[in-house]
């Protein structure tokens, strides 16, 4: 499969498609966009996933990560995990958060592939923060789960 993972270009829009896959409300994208540091993932020079990383010097949170519906299941969240990872690394960053949805079965299977651990459950999050019901896989997104991976 030919991708290339890259930094976001200055004067490129933004792919909202995809980030409100991750976050569906549209305000809270735009509030931890400035300021951050965003990657795409291209596909035969089509963006089809993105990554957003806010770093806090000594961590980073990976705060939206999502691959087009039509690509996921082949890999490529996961490069581009990996991808955040390593830039997260480069900043000097020892330790990565990244959080979820307790509806976000193959999320939470991933993170924790990757050596992410659960630390936190923020209880009513989703309920709290969003003015509509999420739903994903059949089950009410209402719990957010909290994941830390620590550098050496």
């Amino acid at each position: 499969m030919n991708y290339q993972i890259r930094p976001q270009y200055p004067d490129e829009p933004l792919p909202y498609d995809l980030l409100l896959l991750a976050d569906p409300d549209r305000e809270h994208v735009d509030e931890y966009v400035p300021g951050s540091h965003l990657y795409v993932l291209e596909l035969n020079r089509q963006v089809v996933g993105v990554g957003v990383l806010q770093t806090h010097e000594p961590f980073a949170e990976i705060v939206n990560l999502a691959v087009a519906p039509e690509h996921q299941r082949k890999g490529l969240g996961r490069a581009l995990l990996q991808q955040l990872m390593t830039a997260a690394r480069q900043y000097g960053i020892i330790r990565l958060l990244i959080a979820t949805g307790n509806s976000s079965i193959g999320q939470m299977a991933l993170y924790q592939q990757q050596g992410f651990d659960l630390i936190d459950i923020d209880r009513d999050y989703f309920l709290r923060h969003y003015a509509e019901p999420i739903w994903e896989n059949g089950i009410q997104c209402k719990h957010q789960l909290i994941f830390v991976k620590t550098f050496e």
